[in-house]
């Protein structure tokens, strides 16, 4: 008598999962408790010698080993992936992707791949990822997951608010019994970045033009900032080429964020004390650069800079102007999905959206779907984290807001701020007297920085995960527009 047919479950499959992010990439197996890879979003193009036919082509050399990305070369440029979160360079993707399966011995035949992806993506390029993963890279399986939705799975709340705090972008996305509400996402662009710009401005500020990268540094000796006089002692290394702009900012933004992680911080207090208050006291905290010189900041600085992704009205760059350079024209109001969602007007999402019962008194959406008066609170001033935390709330059915109140997940490394959580839930609180606010952060800062990847990790290792893979069988039959549209909205 021949046995029943066996119906493989995720142990069995061993699927890859992959996460693209701004700054860095995680790829690893479903059902490990962290990713296997952590890279840069980056890759290195170097350009050879010109062909002996003089037709003016070159080869060019593609380097995704992130040591050898920080590695000096000869006409060598550092160009990035992704841009708020979305793929922009679909070539410099697939090589990456490419390069970390084969460091992991993947076998496309056998094994799927889940890729988590924004809440913002738009519809050509979630075809895109599907052509690329079951033509290109011949993958058997393929799936497409909302990086709310894994960070949801990941802290075990199907329903919550989910608030990423990354590199490009925050932003807050209710997640209801794990599917996005992608209508009311919110978020702005006052992110990790931002404070990139904002410490960069700083050191302008206390006469460090740039930053001195590792790489050409030979020799060093400690040195320390004052405002009288100071001079780096350091021996500079030599190269016979140029060094392209982009290594250099690659560097540099390296060092910008181990700034943010061994300095910044936020309170919930008005930050008090004399702007001269002195970068001698034992409050002070030294950041040594590269060069070995030793800059300190005073603890008011260190919360001023902090409490800008509150109040990105009033940024800290050391200078009585506080315009942040590159942000000078953005005043987010939220409505990221307007102003980033697909290109030329692509919409993102075309879910079916409920009538939203309100409170009487309560805004009223018009025949668009726009809010009037909402929009109105929001519109004219760059927001910060609590306004777009709040207004997400506000937009949510008065049935669901509770729970989503009582269930707020912070997520993204930037959220790793000291008192960052601690201010977000006073704030909301106050805002809200009449909710039970409750703000969910991981304390291990792996977690909490990979939350996408790791709710990624245990969708794809459920047994029943199996009915959402899309074989390259259907794609082939159905076609990417279709599935794209049927299963992946």
């Amino acid at each position: 008598m021949s046995a029943a047919p066996q119906i493989y479950g995720a142990d069995e499959i061993s699927a890859i999962v992959l996460d693209p992010g701004s700054y860095t990439t995680k790829v690893g197996y479903a059902g490990h408790d962290s990713p296997l890879i952590v890279s840069p979003s980056y890759y290195g193009e170097q350009k050879g010698d010109v062909d002996m036919d003089g037709n003016g082509s070159s080869e060019k050399k593609l380097i995704f080993d992130e040591n050898s990305l920080y590695a000096p070369k000869e006409n060598f440029e550092i160009k990035p992936i992704l841009k708020n979160n979305m793929i922009e360079d679909w070539d410099g993707a697939v090589e990456q992707w490419k390069f970390f399966f084969g460091r992991l011995d993947v076998n496309p035949a056998d094994q799927p791949l889940l890729i988590t992806e924004s809440t913002l993506n738009s519809y050509s390029n979630k075809a895109k990822a599907m052509e690329v993963v079951l033509e290109d890279l011949q993958f058997c399986a393929f799936s497409l997951v909302n990086q709310p939705t894994c960070v949801s799975f990941a802290h075990g709340r199907p329903n919550c608010l989910v608030v990423d705090i990354g590199h490009d972008l925050v932003t807050c996305t209710p997640v209801v019994d794990g599917i996005c509400l992608k209508n009311q996402v919110m978020g702005v662009r006052y992110a990790g970045a931002y404070l990139n710009q904002e410490l960069t401005q700083v050191l302008r500020s206390r006469g460090i033009d740039h930053i001195d990268p590792l790489y050409k540094i030979k020799a060093k000796n400690p040195s320390y900032w004052s405002k009288e006089e100071f001079k780096p002692d350091w021996e500079s290394r030599k190269f016979d080429y140029s060094i392209s702009k982009s290594f250099d900012d690659f560097h540099n933004l390296r060092v910008l964020q181990e700034m943010k992680e061994s300095l910044l911080q936020c309170t919930s207090e008005i930050v008090t004390g004399p702007d001269t208050e002195s970068l001698t006291s034992s409050s002070a905290r030294n950041f040594e650069l590269p060069n070995g010189l030793n800059v300190p900041f005073s603890q008011k600085e260190r919360c001023l800079l902090g409490n800008s992704i509150f109040s990105p009205e009033k940024p800290y760059t050391g200078q009585e102007e506080g315009i942040v350079e590159g942000w000078e024209e953005i005043t987010d109001n939220g409505n990221i999905v307007n102003v980033l969602g697909g290109s030329k007007g692509e919409k993102t999402s075309k879910e079916y959206v409920p009538l939203r019962r309100s409170k009487k008194g309560e805004d009223e959406e018009n025949e668009d779907g726009d809010k009037t008066d909402a929009s109105k609170k929001l519109a004219n001033k760059p927001n910060g984290l609590t306004e777009i935390v709040n207004q997400c709330l506000l937009n949510l059915d008065i049935d669901l807001k509770p729970q989503l109140a009582n269930n707020i997940i912070l997520s993204g490394s930037t959220s790793l701020i000291p008192g960052l959580g601690e201010r977000l839930n006073q704030e909301l609180t106050d805002l809200n007297p009449g909710l039970k606010i409750r703000i969910h952060s991981v304390g291990n800062p792996v977690e909490r920085k990979y939350a996408s990847w790791v709710g990624g990790s245990i969708l794809a290792s459920l047994g029943t995960f199996h009915q959402l893979w899309v074989s390259k069988k259907e794609y082939e039959e159905v076609g990417a527009e279709r599935l794209v549209v049927s299963r992946f909205r």
